[in-house]
């Protein structure tokens, strides 16, 4: 049996889309909600840190623009809402907005099939989803750019 630290991690493989001549940022905000899509182009605040004259840590408030890091606003905003991953929503989409919402954190399936029923209850799918279909779905991804992390062995 595997262990844990040996099972695999999946994750949004970024340099998936620059080698296919595709933008993952604009993947990310086609995955906004309404209310963020109409904040797009506009100016908000955030706290970033910097290191004032005497050598402290600070934090100043600078203009950006909105969805600068989309990922941010996916998880802080997006993905909180109830329309983000429903029944209806193709397994491979569900999978790549799981992965969004969690920062792109890697994640074995098993936590991958827990977030996405966190969405969305078993009985609301035709199907149950395995933490082996949604390995083959990743393993077979040619247009999210989903990928096992693979680490280099030192």
């Amino acid at each position: 049996m595997m262990q844990e630290e040996d099972r695999p991690r999946y994750y949004i493989d970024e340099n998936w889309y620059n080698e296919h001549s595709r933008s993952f940022r604009t993947m990310a905000l086609e995955r906004l909600c309404d209310s963020c899509k109409h904040k797009l182009g506009t100016e908000t605040q955030e706290r970033v840190p910097t290191i004032d004259a005497r050598g402290r840590v600070v934090f100043e408030l600078r203009s950006v623009p909105f969805a600068q890091n989309p990922l941010s606003v996916i998880r802080s905003c997006c993905s909180k809402r109830r329309e983000y991953i429903s029944g209806e929503t193709p397994l491979a989409e569900a999978i790549f907005r799981v992965m969004l919402a969690s920062g792109n954190q890697p994640m074995e399936s098993d936590r991958l099939r827990e977030e996405m029923n966190a969405y969305v209850g078993m009985g609301e799918r035709p199907q149950a989803i395995t933490s082996e279909l949604i390995e083959r779905v990743i393993q077979h991804d040619d247009y999210y750019g989903m990928r096992e992390l693979r680490l280099s062995a030192e």
